[in-house]
């Protein structure tokens, strides 16, 4: 990369101002800008140099100011091609202050040491307003299997075809490598590229984004004010990003920690733990158990074949086709949809909406100003909230809900059912079991109930239809005020009857064999052989007992 003395002073100031440090650079970059229409000259000189590196030794590289190209190549021969630019108010004083930049090349018992070094004129020419500018720009082949040392600043690296460890520090430029061992890299204020490596990786960098692809061995990527992403990773991955979006694909393992960026991570054929912060995460086939921390963003989880374990605030949680032992879900201020559950879920929000479908194992749903749906729960659910509807359909099994202030309408039980509700109607159809209804102030319908049932209720109607038992009697009590009793039962089947109200009459089609002081208000006898207890309880309202068709 070729430095101009007015851009590359403006690229000072503008990483100053980011990092808020050196207000004497800051000056000394104005002094720059204000002698931009000065005539300038520039010069520039070759360099070349070739020395043979014993094996295992190394190659260490000191400079700044200047892209650097490193390239492995066959052979024990370290081949140094550098070109020196050098620019001046005159022609002189930029050759003078281009021979006066060194490249000092020195062998040791380790490696090969290149060092750029310039001239005490470079602290005279920094301080004052002269348009002045300098740059090296290296290329050099070296042997494949050496191992690499790089430090750099203010100019670009190139690493390519080293198939030994490499070792880089760079500042404001980008840093890329392709076809690598294992590698340590560390830039800043540039991105970072890599592009195969056959070894583990470390990257750090700041204030640019991180890109690593085709890795065998295992990924750790630090990173701030820049996005990471990583894709077909051999080994586990490591990810702790900050304010960019992290992207992950192709991973034996994840773990991935950051905030005020979103992540998608997927085809991790391990187990994944996401950690964010104000961003959304997107997750998908998973092998492994998936565990998400998230706050002020959406997440979104699908084909994970472990269990799952989510919890987040302010947030959507949206999850599909999970195979694993478990889920669970804890939310606030925000709905939760999952669907195509295999194991056992528990769901938890508050003023949200929780809407599940397909949940094979056992369910449990909680939430607070918030409905709750549920369909095709073949092991039963329990599902509680408060000041919202509850509505569950295809149990099959046992099935529990409580709410106030919302109704509850239920259709297709396969066990028993039990419902506690204040200010809502109850509505069930088809229960194979027993159902048990607790609520005030509204309706309570139940509809085919082949069990026993009992329905507690104040200040509203209650109608209830029984199914003719499979085995043993079912009783019914039903109880209620200020409103009327509708019970249909099947012929056939005896009852024991005891019915009482005030202020309303009694009425039944099927014949009833009194027993007892018989009164407009009260009525004891038997229906049929009796048998089942049928026990109807009302105030200020009516009481009628009909046939079930």
């Amino acid at each position: 990369m070729n430095l101009c003395g007015l851009n590359f002073w403006r690229g000072v100031r503008r990483a100053v101002v980011v990092a808020g440090t050196l207000s004497a650079i800051f000056l000394a970059a104005e002094g720059r800008a204000r002698a931009a229409n000065a005539t300038q000259d520039q010069v520039s000189r070759d360099f070349q140099k070739t020395v043979t590196l014993g094996a295992g030794q190394s190659v260490h590289v000191e400079h700044k100011f200047g892209e650097v190209r490193l390239h492995g190549e066959s052979g024990r021969e370290v081949k140094i091609s550098a070109t020196i630019r050098a620019q001046a108010s005159s022609r002189e004083e930029a050759e003078s202050f281009a021979q006066k930049i060194q490249i000092d090349v020195q062998q040791s018992a380790e490696g090969v040491r290149i060092k750029t070094i310039y001239p005490e004129e470079e602290k005279r020419w920094f301080h004052t307003s002269k348009s002045s500018s300098w740059s090296v720009s290296y290329d050099i082949g070296m042997p494949s299997d050496a191992p690499l040392t790089v430090r750099n600043s203010f100019g670009g690296v190139d690493a390519a075809g080293i198939h030994a460890a490499v070792d880089i520090d760079n500042s404001h430029g980008s840093l890329a490598v392709r076809d690598i061992g294992a590698a340590r890299l560390n830039n800043a204020f540039g991105s970072v590229e890599v592009n195969g490596a056959t070894g583990n990786l470390s990257v750090t960098d700041t204030n640019g984004s991180v890109q690593v692809y085709e890795v065998k061995g295992a990924v750790e990527v630090r990173n701030r004010f820049g996005s990471i992403t990583t894709k077909n990773i051999q080994g586990a991955v490591t990810i702790t990003g900050g304010n960019g979006t992290v992207t992950l694909a192709d991973a034996a393992s994840a773990s991935i920690t950051t905030s005020f960026g979103s992540v998608d991570a997927r085809n991790v054929r391990g187990d994944l733990s996401v950690h964010d912060n104000n961003g959304n995460v997107e997750v998908s086939t998973i092998g492994g158990a998936a565990d998400i921390t998230n706050s002020f963003g959406n997440v979104t989880f699908s084909d994970v074949h472990g269990r799952v374990n989510c919890r987040t605030n302010n947030g959507r949680v949206k999850g599909s086709s999970v195979t694993g032992s478990s889920v669970t879900i804890r939310d606030s201020f925000a709905s939760i949809e999952l669907d195509t559950i295999s194991g056992a879920l528990d769901a938890e929000t508050s003023n949200g909406k929780i809407t599940v479908r397909d949940a094979r194992g056992s369910v449990t749903l909680r939430s607070s100003f918030g409905a709750i749906e549920a369909s095709n729960i073949p092991k039963g659910i329990s599902a509680t909230t408060g000041n919202g509807a509850i509505t569950l359909t295809d149990i099959g099994a046992d099935a529990y809900a409580k709410t106030s202030f919302g109704s509850v309408l239920i259709e297709r039980v396969n066990g028993n059912l039990t419902v506690e509700d204040s200010n809502g109607s109850v509505t069930a159809r088809n229960v194979k079991g027993d159902a048990s209804v607790k609520t005030s102030f509204s309706g309570v319908t139940l509809d085919s109930i082949g069990g026993r049932i009992s329905v507690d209720n104040q200040n509203g109607a209650i109608g209830v239809t029984a199914t003719r038992p499979a085995n043993g009697c079912g009783d019914i009590s039903l109880k209620t005020s200020f409103s009327s009793i509708r019970v249909r039962i099947p012929e056939g089947v005896g009852y024991n009857l005891s019915a009482r109200t005030s202020f309303g009459r009694i009425s039944s089609e099927l014949p009833v064999t009194s027993t007892g002081s018989i009164g407009g208000d009260t009525l004891n006898g038997t229906i049929g052989s009796g048998g089942c207890q049928l026990q109807l309880t009302n105030a200020n309202g009516s009481i009628e007992i009909a046939k079930a068709q």
